[in-house]
């Protein structure tokens, strides 16, 4: 018989119990009295070791006790043996089960629970995807960019309209419209509401792209869109709609957007700027809705600025009139904009009403050869049928500007309204002056008198002007007018100059001028004094700069070297063909030629060039 006789209280914070040969931990964190007392063995054989309970308290050493029972504690515990693998659920009962695959929608929640596991210091948060994104627009990897959205989708993150937005700017600016739109379908599929910047981006999508036919679909659609869901658009949408619209040859709609726009109490400068736009984008007509779009804004007394006035001047510059007939009315719902014949001294189309000079009729007239009497009245011309169907793309060969009151007239109706000429204004203005010496001079002299800064770009395209027409004398002329405005000659200058260079003399007097300031001729000097000796045939100009090129350790451009080649070849296909030439300078090309080939072959071998470049 096994008896213990200890009786006493113990007070202890934990208890801690080993059950069976598996040591399965038990723990009791509560502060209570344990009761010890005599506990009879008496009906028991034997003790097994499963019972065995170690106390570990505050006050004794467990070491002291060796058997120990407590007589108040309700918990049982188990005493049947574990099962080998106590992790596996449905293994406790000792029963087999059997493992049934998972469906689809199974899977995928069992890969977000998966997901969703990674610890939160690990996981990338908004900012870092934002960041990661922009990373990729700034190294033009806008496809790398575009992944992170699966990444996103694998750490089970929902991408937000500001992610959406970053990618939809991104492939805007490539014009890249169909994956602008597949990212707009995403952005509603997900539940999301599309901002304001993401209607922009769709449509600055289609003004980037070079298909018209999908960008013109594609804005028709947008604008159905808008209309059927009632939103509302800002100045900006109006204005990318003008400008897509604009780009793709649409004036028509573009003017019909900004109608929608001024229906909606929206009128801005913004707004005429891009229509002004969307008229140059028309060739053939675009004068005519631009002269409109004038007026227009007169009418509504809007303030004009000086990019109205720069872009007026581009389209004066690059458009043509179309079917404007020289009574037409610009401004349908107002005729005080019609056109009409006065005898004044300068025509002026800009002024209201708009104003032709009877000086001008008669030159379209000599034009049409059309015979009109001399002493009628100009209520007789302007009611004579065939002038009336003329045409006022016939007055603007070589007088654009003159239909515009002139150089004088057109600056001084911008001082009246507050604006002031930049350097583009000058530049513009310059373009629009008939081609001759003396309109350049006067025009030059007027700065001078009037205060007008100018550039060295003003200069330069002066310069290109008078070489284009050959007067290479008075293009170098302007090097003295431009050291009077304490100016100094660029490299653009220099090329420029180049174009007049067609003889040795005037291509070596640029090079020295070149070293002696401390420039170094670039790719596009030397190509157009090549090009110039080789058009011109001259085989010591050529000679001279095959020389300085190699002396110089320039390595030839593709270019360069199909000049000469293409300069080879015409050479000798004169020669072999020299008896359909009467000049008797032909048979003296053949001693040049023989000069040139010589040189030409040690040239290529010296600079190690393929003969089949």
């Amino acid at each position: 018989m096994f008896s213990l006789k200890i009786s006493t209280i113990l007070k202890s914070k934990s208890f801690i119990g080993y059950i069976d040969n598996y040591c399965n931990y038990i723990k009791q964190e509560k502060q209570c009295l344990w009761m010890l007392q005599n506990y009879n063995h008496s009906g028991c054989t034997n003790i097994d070791k499963n019972y065995y309970l170690c106390y570990k308290m505050k006050q004794f050493n467990t070491s002291d006790i060796n058997l120990l029972h407590f007589t108040n504690c309700n918990r049982k515990f188990c005493t049947n043996p574990l099962p080998k693998d106590g992790d596996v659920f449905g293994n406790i009962s000792h029963e087999k089960y059997e493992k049934v695959p998972m469906d689809e929608d199974e899977e995928k929640e069992e890969n977000f629970s998966k997901r969703t596991k990674i610890p939160i210091i690990e996981r990338l948060s908004y900012t870092d995807y934002c960041k990661l994104i922009k990373s990729y627009i700034d190294s033009k990897n806008v496809n790398a960019a575009l992944n992170v959205l699966d990444l996103m989708k694998e750490n089970g993150d929902k991408p937000n309209v500001f992610i959406y937005r970053l990618l939809l700017s991104a492939f805007a600016l490539q014009g890249d419209v169909n994956q602008c739109f597949k990212l707009f379908k995403k952005i509603r599929d997900s539940g999301l509401v599309p901002s304001a910047r993401v209607y922009t981006s769709l449509i600055q999508a289609c003004a980037n792209t070079t298909d018209s036919n999908i960008a013109v679909e594609r804005l028709d659609y947008l604008r159905r869109y808008f209309l059927e869901r009632k939103l509302m658009l800002n100045v900006v949408h109006y204005c990318a709609l003008i400008k897509a619209y604009g780009r793709h040859n649409k004036v028509l709609t573009a003017f019909q957007i900004a109608d929608e726009a001024r229906d909606n109490g929206i009128i801005s400068n913004s707004i005429a700027t891009y229509l002004f736009h969307a008229t140059i984008g028309d060739k053939e007509s675009g004068l005519k809705y631009a002269l409109g779009l004038w007026h227009k804004m007169k009418k509504d007394k809007m303030k004009f600025n000086i990019l109205h006035y720069n872009l007026l001047l581009r389209a004066i510059r690059d458009t043509k009139f179309g079917d404007l007939k020289v009574n037409d009315t610009l401004v349908l719902e107002s005729p005080e904009t019609q056109i009409q014949f006065k005898n004044v001294e300068r025509s002026d189309l800009l002024d209201s009403p708009p104003v032709l000079s009877t000086s001008l009729l008669k030159m379209l007239t000599e034009s049409k050869h059309i015979v009109a009497n001399a002493d009628t009245s100009e209520i007789d011309v302007v009611n004579n049928n065939k002038l009336l169907l003329q045409n006022l793309d016939d007055a603007l060969h070589s007088k654009r500007l003159v239909l515009f009151g002139g150089v004088e007239k057109f600056i001084n109706g911008m001082k009246s309204r507050g604006v002031y000429p930049d350097t583009k204004t000058i530049t513009l203005l310059l373009d629009l002056l008939p081609p001759t010496i003396t309109a350049e001079d006067y025009f030059l002299k007027y700065l001078k008198n009037n205060n007008i800064n100018v550039d060295i770009t003003f200069f330069n395209m002066l310069i290109k002007r008078r070489c284009l027409r050959r007067n290479y004398m008075d293009a170098k002329a302007i090097l003295n007018t431009i050291q009077s405005y304490h100016f100094t000659a660029n490299i653009i200058t220099f090329g420029v100059l180049a174009i007049g260079c067609r003889k040795l003399e005037d291509g070596k007097e640029l090079l020295e001028q070149m070293d002696n300031i401390g420039f170094a001729p670039n790719y596009t000097i030397l190509e157009t004094l090549l090009h110039n000796a080789c058009a011109n045939k001259r085989f010591s100009y050529v000679l001279y700069l095959m020389k300085h090129i190699l002396a110089t350790e320039i390595k030839p451009s593709k270019n360069m070297l199909q000049f000469l080649k293409n300069f080879d070849e015409m050479i000798l296909k004169e020669i072999e063909n020299k008896h359909n030439y009467t000049n008797k300078r032909i048979y003296f090309t053949e001693a040049d030629y023989n000069q040139f080939k010589i040189y030409y072959e040690n040239w290529k071998e010296k600079l190690g060039i393929n003969t089949d470049y």
